[in-house]
């Protein structure tokens, strides 16, 4: 499905769009972890310990070439984006065609979506195009890397990002998967509709049916999405609700009217 996925996109045309919320360009390395920093490192190696990983896993993964830093990301913020604005275009004629055409060709999946937990397929269609444009701009940043940075460098996130790490690495483990190579967004979030690690754990599903969750899957990402927004109360006939849910989704007011515009776009076809 993830392979019939991809083919659509290459048979659509692709709108002109920039989105803010990622970064386009991998970012450059920092080099070794300074000196400075070692002491918070073996705090992290101890809570690592605790949570199950031995000392063979955790020297393969910190001694792997490609761990780095990024501090400039400390910095960042997805406050205050205006997901309606002209840069970002959402609301194009070529941005809605798009989300209509994909819709058309998951119509088996995004029905069965809504029979069972009552998420219209518009809905899901406009937080896929909102937070990734349909698997476009997933991140570059390795979300190992992200997590390490915001607990290294002590911050508001750091006992966030520790949490975070623990699930990501026990994802990793538990599917045989290289932790440095997923990549996401600089604030550790991945896949198509770009779930943090707790997130995977707490709503993930296997959409498809193959035994396994995959994010950049699209049923699977499609299903988890519906999943997560029926567990935070999400009902079919109250827009109250729904966007109690999309709040939950993602704070940010401008992100909830963004994504109920583009679903009822999708919905009727206007264009603005």
């Amino acid at each position: 499905m993830a392979e019939s996925f991809r083919e659509t996109l290459k048979t659509i045309p692709i709108a002109l769009c920039v989105i803010t919320l990622f970064t386009i360009h991998i970012p450059y390395a920092e080099g070794d972890i300074p000196e400075s920093l070692l002491p918070r490192k073996e705090l992290l190696y101890a809570m690592l310990q605790n949570n199950g990983f031995s000392d063979d896993e955790l020297n393969r993964i910190f001694s792997d070439p490609r761990v780095n830093l990024y501090p400039a990301i400390l910095k960042k913020t997805g406050k205050g984006i205006n997901y309606l604005s002209k840069k970002f275009g959402l609301l194009t004629p070529e941005s809605i065609k798009r989300g209509q055409q994909i819709m058309r060709a998951h119509q088996s999946v995004l029905e069965s979506i809504e029979k069972t937990y009552g998420v219209e397929k518009e809905f899901i269609i406009a937080i896929m195009r909102i937070e990734t444009d349909f698997g476009k701009h997933t991140g570059t940043y390795p979300i190992f890397n992200s997590l390490l940075t915001y607990i290294l460098y002590k911050n508001r996130r750091s006992e966030w990002a520790e949490k975070e790490l623990i699930s990501f690495l026990t994802y990793c483990k538990q599917s045989g998967i290289d932790p440095l190579s997923i990549n996401g967004s600089w604030a550790g979030a991945f896949g198509l509709c770009q779930f943090i690690p707790t997130s995977f754990f707490q709503y993930g599903v296997d959409g498809n049916g193959d035994g396994k969750i995959d994010l950049f899957d699209f049923d699977d990402a499609s299903v988890s999405i519906a999943n997560y927004l029926k567990s935070n109360g999400w009902q079919k006939n109250s827009m109250k609700q729904k966007k109690k849910a999309l709040y939950a989704y993602n704070h940010c007011h401008s992100y909830v009217r963004a994504v109920v515009a583009y679903a009822q776009a999708t919905r009727n076809g206007t264009f603005k």
